[in-house]
């Protein structure tokens, strides 16, 4: 399972040259066509989605400021 999310360093036993790819915390690792169980991934870089960030998905909460204003009584003229 992905334990951070971010862009991982991919290296296969030898069939492919490693590359970048980009896993989301909770993910499965998936196995490789060739070398199946054999392929390995490091974090390159963690970057956390913006789904798994505090500011950007906390929490949610509304901040009440004061009571509703009532509405006016219509005041036309007859």
């Amino acid at each position: 399972m992905v334990p951070i999310s971010g862009t991982y360093t991919v290296v296969h036993l030898a069939h492919r040259s490693r590359h970048e790819t980009i896993a989301i915390r909770g993910e499965e690792f998936p196995s490789c066509r060739i070398c199946k169980g054999e392929v390995r991934f490091y974090v390159a870089k963690a970057i956390p989605h913006m789904t798994h960030d505090f500011d950007l998905a906390g929490p949610r909460f509304r901040v009440v400021s004061g009571r509703p204003k009532a509405k006016a009584a219509g005041r036309g003229t007859d």
